[in-house]
């Protein structure tokens, strides 16, 4: 038998001596085989751990109690008492079936321990989303239109805006937070009258050559072929590019497909939709999200530009969008993220480029989270009637021992550090304490609670936003339009409060208020884009809108019949003591 020939110089010796070489064995090619279902359910994340199985059997175990003290106790109860007597949970207004719903989507998502389980669950309901587009036509959906962005590029104008307060840090290479960040690192991320407020650099993950895949689907409104007079009309040109919500860790563009269609179905034949699906926390904490709508914004109002590869894909737009036909909306977070787009441009971006971006005229927020602590009334009130999952955020200004006696998972919390057991980073892996710091000081950064530490003057764009009286963010919205108003007093900003509303009510099309919030949007879009065909003058030389006209802030309070009530008079806490919630009276901040 011919010895086993192992490295170069055998070989070489076994050849001058005539030995025979032996073949290498076969080795059949495996094929590899397309993972089972239960593999592919264990990837989503939802069954990585014992803890995460037993969410799901106790979701399931909620749900069916619910479903029993719905049909048994509480709307038997309501029924007799003729529904004029107020539950604890269920107002009289909403009804059976909006009360049925709603004490499902809040079984759904009680007490989850981790962003995995959330997504588990909006994978399920997403399942359902073809159901419930079963009345819906005359719309196409291109899913899955991706294209790749080159990080470093698209952070360039960034770079440049924040060269100064970078260079008084003494920090050379900005490509990754420093492992044992420094006091003055940290401060430099607070907002400041006199310099920029610095920002993290990213911590997720990019191809080797510097790239990362952002995603996202087209929606499209088509002519009605009944409509024999269809082809003779004049067709939409709006551009909705919608941020989904989802508290930064969960939800997709599909998710959210069935919401915005009809929404753009209500602007008419030739309308469209884009929605990003941007990348998600605990994998890519902040800024990561707001980084992916930049490029979202640039891929339809500058395709060719450098840090986009579109590819050969065949689902992207034809043409270059031209901004003032573009609506700009999101709800939850992702309205928060619009907000932050719109401070991102004017002061990350315009100060360092030559041609000026154009900025969208119209902007749509639906339940905004302004205030990543959720610290004010309403969010730390309605847990009873909202179905938002709990916990989302911890008060900035508390001290350190709040911070960890709150429950670990919240959105809060995973959107700016991140989560050491799913995906770990250097904002959570150097202990407890350090976390705290990373969180205290980024939950004060403009772009992350715009309301209270934000400069919102001269964001040039005529806004709607919307909300509900059982909304846990209705104080985020109502003081953010509020503010906004007061700082832009040539600009349209218009509130709806919506009596009787959960959060992000337009989801639920079985609500007349729903198709009634979204009219509103497209009335509201329509009047403010013709606005914008007036005579105009530019401000700042920022490429945005400015109107001559002095405005105060439309404050409208929506019944359930319909009605509307103008006036600053709602039922909700005061706008004056608002602020107080942000740095309570008494409350200590911890030094580094």
């Amino acid at each position: 038998m011919p010895p086993q020939l192992t490295d170069r110089k055998s070989l070489a010796r076994a050849t001058a001596q005539g030995t025979s070489i032996p073949t290498p064995p076969k080795v059949p090619q495996r094929i590899p085989r397309q993972p089972s279902f239960a593999n592919r359910f264990y990837l989503t994340g939802a069954l990585h751990r014992p803890a995460d199985l037993m969410f799901m059997i106790d979701a399931l175990i909620s749900i069916v109690g619910t479903v029993a003290s719905l049909l048994f106790v509480e709307i038997p109860l309501l029924i007799w008492t003729g529904f004029k007597v107020n539950s604890k949970n269920h107002p009289v207004s909403w009804g059976p079936i909006y009360t049925f719903c709603m004490a499902l989507s809040r079984a759904s998502s009680s007490s989850p321990r981790n962003a995995a389980q959330l997504r588990a669950v909006s994978s399920i309901i997403s399942w359902f989303v073809p159901i419930r587009m079963i009345h819906l036509s005359n719309y196409s959906v291109k899913a899955n239109v991706h294209f790749q962005v080159h990080l470093e590029t698209l952070l360039q104008p960034e770079r440049r805006s924040l060269q100064e307060t970078r260079s008084k840090l003494g920090i050379k290479d900005m490509g990754s937070n420093p492992l044992k960040p420094s006091p003055e690192y940290l401060s430099s991320f607070l907002p400041s009258g006199n310099r920029l407020a610095n920002l993290p650099e990213e911590s997720g993950n990019l191809e080797s050559d510097g790239t990362y895949t952002l995603k996202g689907e087209w929606i499209e409104a088509l002519d009605d072929p009944k409509d024999q007079s269809s082809g003779q009309k004049k067709k939409s040109n709006t551009v909705l590019l919608y941020f989904h919500g989802g508290g930064h860790v969960f939800c997709s563009s599909a998710f959210h497909r069935q919401m915005v269609t009809r929404l753009t179905l209500e602007f008419g034949p030739g309308a469209r939709a884009f929605v990003p699906d941007y990348r998600l926390s605990p994998e890519s904490p902040f800024p990561a999200s707001i980084h992916d709508c930049y490029a979202s914004y640039l891929y339809l109002t500058a395709p060719s530009h450098g840090a986009l590869r579109l590819g050969s894909h065949d689902g992207h737009p034809s043409e270059v969008i031209d901004p003032k036909n573009i609506v700009l909306a999101g709800d939850s977070a992702g309205a928060g993220l619009a907000i932050a787009l719109q401070l991102y441009l004017r002061d990350y971006v315009q100060p360092s480029v030559e041609q000026k971006l154009l900025l969208p005229p119209v902007t749509i927020l639906i339940s905004a989270w302004t205030d990543i602590s959720t610290s004010m009334p309403s969010a730390t009130g309605l847990h009873s009637y909202c179905y938002t999952p709990s916990p989302m955020g911890v008060n900035p200004f508390l001290d350190e021992a709040t911070f960890y006696a709150f429950p670990k998972f919240n959105f809060a919390r995973t959107y700016l550090c991140g989560d050491s057991s799913l995906a770990p980073n250097e904002r959570v892996e150097g202990g407890k304490h350090l976390e705290w710091e990373w969180y205290r000081h980024l939950a004060q950064h403009p772009l992350v609670s715009p309301v209270y530490t934000a400069n919102l003057s001269g964001l040039e764009s005529s806004t709607l936003l919307q909300t509900g009286t059982f909304d846990r963010l209705a104080d985020d919205t109502r003081l953010y339009a509020y503010k906004l108003g007061e700082a832009n007093t040539n600009q349209r900003v218009r509130l709806e409060l919506y009596e009787d509303m959960v959060h992000v009510h337009q989801f639920f099309e079985f609500l007349p208020m729903a198709d009634r919030a979204l009219r509103s949007i497209v009335d509201f879009a329509d009047q403010a884009r013709e606005e914008t065909k007036q005579p105009l003058q530019r401000k700042n030389g920022l490429g945005s809108y400015s109107s001559r006209r002095k405005r105060e802030t439309e404050w409208v309070v929506v019944a359930m019949d319909g009605s509307e009530t103008e006036g600053h008079h709602d039922h909700g806490t005061p706008l004056s003591e608002l602020d107080t919630y942000w740095r309570p009276s008494g409350a200590s901040v911890q030094s580094y």
